[in-house]
């Protein structure tokens, strides 16, 4: 897996990164390309511009598709996106999206960690802890 962060980075110049590690990750055979664009929320409108047309450029991209890779936005619902979120977007093989990241032993955490009943539990004790605070 290879990650390129577009933190910082000017419109032109994260489109120009993102097509340059696309075609290197394409032609070295990487599994998946984590393109960190973020979500936004430093940004003047707090809309996020380069998430935005990052996503554009790779659903214009016709070498993803030949070559056997598929865009995954991180807030989806994959298996592999279970670590991820709306401020990351995958590249990946075909396939891979639907498997989880890591070994057993990851893939065994992050199954406990973000199971239904694990953010309920998480939700209840937020509200355990707000209401005591308010007493």
């Amino acid at each position: 897996m290879e990650s390129l962060n577009l933190h910082g980075l000017g419109l032109n110049e994260a489109l120009a990164k993102t097509r340059q590690s696309l075609t290197w990750c394409i032609d070295h055979g990487v599994d998946i390309l984590d393109i960190n664009h973020g979500k936004g929320h430093h940004s003047e409108r707090s809309f996020s511009i380069i998430k935005t047309e990052v996503r554009k450029l790779l659903k214009t991209l016709p070498e993803i598709k030949e070559s056997g890779y598929k865009v995954v936005y991180g807030e989806s619902n994959f298996p592999v996106c279970l670590t991820f979120d709306a401020g990351h977007t995958l590249v990946m093989v075909k396939g891979l999206e639907k498997q989880p990241l890591g070994g057993i032993k990851v893939q065994e955490k992050n199954r406990q960690v973000y199971s239904e009943e694990s953010r309920r539990e998480r939700k209840a004790a937020k509200g355990k802890n707000a209401r005591r605070r308010r007493s």
